[in-house]
């Protein structure tokens, strides 16, 4: 837990940069449980529109890939003049007995990325292996695929956008060439905010003393907001399927 209070007191520090036209959240990973059964990360910004800042933080059940009771942790400020850092800080303030208690801090490792800036990533595919190969290999990559496809949003306003409300199906083939369904929306849940597309932000692995890797891809999730498409994220936790 130490480890990641330090990253993400450190990541504050950070100038922000220009401000986005559109509410394009950045997302931090928080870490794991040592036993790899907990994941948290946070998800913050400045809302487009009100310019208020605001800090979520989810924890989430690898096990169940539920959010753990008392999450996502909230904080938003209706003060533009407050810093996104205080707001930041407030967040973990809030989360930290929920991370303390669960044993949060372990760091996994990056195995991919997606920045929305590099035009050049295919945001529904990335391949990657699970470890770090310092010589060439000739094993096969996993490769992880993301399909949108339409479904109905009955709690979404018509807006009309000149394109339907999206769910997701996010597949994982292993090396022996055996597809993993990982996630596939049956319903679009109202925490979405009425989503119009996805990417593939970020996939993470832990590698627990004891019990498989367990596997965490980020989702970018596009909605229309105030000035433009909006992104928030969620987290697809999965045991990674053994080969």
């Amino acid at each position: 837990m130490r480890l990641a209070i330090l990253t993400f007191l450190a990541l504050l520090a950070l100038p922000m940069g220009p401000a986005a036209a559109a509410d394009n959240a950045l997302s931090l990973v928080l870490g794991f449980s040592p036993d790899g059964r907990y994941f948290a990360f946070e998800e913050y910004g400045v809302q487009d529109g009100s310019g208020f800042p605001y800090s979520s933080i989810y924890v989430i059940d690898t096990s169940s890939d539920q959010w753990v009771a008392g999450t996502p942790v909230r904080v938003l400020s209706e003060d533009e003049t407050v810093p996104l850092a205080t707001v930041r800080r407030d967040a973990l303030d809030k989360a930290r007995p929920i991370l303390t208690s669960r044993h949060v801090g372990e760091p996994g490792a990056m195995l991919a990325s997606n920045p929305i800036t590099e035009t050049s990533a295919d945001p529904h595919f990335v391949s990657f292996r699970t470890r770090d190969y310092s010589l060439p290999t000739s094993e096969r990559p996993y490769e992880l695929r993301l399909d949108e496809y339409e479904l109905p949003a009955p709690d979404c306003p018509d807006m009309d956008l000149g394109r339907p409300f999206q769910g997701f199906r996010l597949t994982l083939t292993d090396p022996d060439g055996q597809a993993h369904v990982l996630s596939s929306d049956q319903q679009i849940p109202k925490s979405r905010r009425c989503p119009l597309s996805y990417g593939i932000s970020e996939v993470d692995i832990y590698f627990p003393p004891d019990g498989p890797p367990v596997l965490v891809v980020l989702v970018n999730v596009f909605s229309f907001g105030f000035e433009g498409y909006d992104r928030r994220f969620l987290a697809v936790t999965r045991p990674l399927p053994a080969t």
